[in-house]
């Protein structure tokens, strides 16, 4: 039986290793992104937010998502460089 724990570890592996086919495989045919470059972003999304993430990661997410003028999750602002979401 799968554990709630089991599926947090492996959304967090994942999410460490922006992995494309593990993000595909999660979201339903009908609502899936059509591109792997839409869900490399929704990953880094992901990343930004989890607090589960190491900081130096979610900060490399946030980073590359700047760089390419993309907002975060929901339209909220950016905290300050050098800061993450809580």
């Amino acid at each position: 039986m799968t554990t709630h724990a089991d599926l947090m570890a492996e959304r967090n592996d994942a999410l460490r290793r922006l992995d494309v086919e593990w993000a595909r495989e999660q979201i339903p045919a009908s609502h899936a992104p059509s591109s792997n470059f839409a869900l490399l972003v929704g990953l880094h999304k992901a990343r930004v937010e989890c607090t589960d993430i190491e900081a130096p990661l979610r900060h490399a997410s946030r980073e590359w998502l700047v760089a390419r003028g993309f907002s975060r999750r929901g339209g909220l602002p950016w905290p300050p460089a050098g800061e993450l979401p809580e």
